[in-house]
């Protein structure tokens, strides 16, 4: 964990924040729309890659923590786009005196 004030050069990665919105398709069912919220820097902390056995043969686990700076409109209902992939966001965590955030983030798939 950070402690020191947060140093631009070592937040590497881009990540875009989404958020859901709701609304009524043409037919009345309900239709979740992802919209981007905003783009941030970080620094990635940890990734880790797990196969597990699943009902279908095999699935994949990524795990991925990254460090932000303070964003207090950040939820835990948001997703995160890395490197192309999505990512559900599965923890934060406030480091220092809202120095940062830590974003634990998870995605299951191929």
């Amino acid at each position: 964990m950070k402690n020191a004030p947060v140093r631009a050069g070592s937040l590497l990665e881009k990540l875009t924040v989404e958020r859901a919105a709701t609304a009524v398709g043409d037919f009345g069912n309900t239709v979740t729309l992802w919209t981007p919220l905003f783009d941030v820097r970080a620094e990635l902390l940890d990734h880790t890659q797990e196969e597990e056995p699943a009902d279908t043969g095999s699935r994949i686990t990524i795990k991925a923590s990254f460090f932000i700076r303070y964003t207090p409109s950040l939820k835990m209902t948001d997703r995160v786009i890395w490197g192309g992939e999505t990512f559900d966001i599965v923890g934060l965590k406030i480091v220092g005196r809202k120095q940062g955030l830590q974003v634990d983030c998870r995605r299951i798939g191929p």
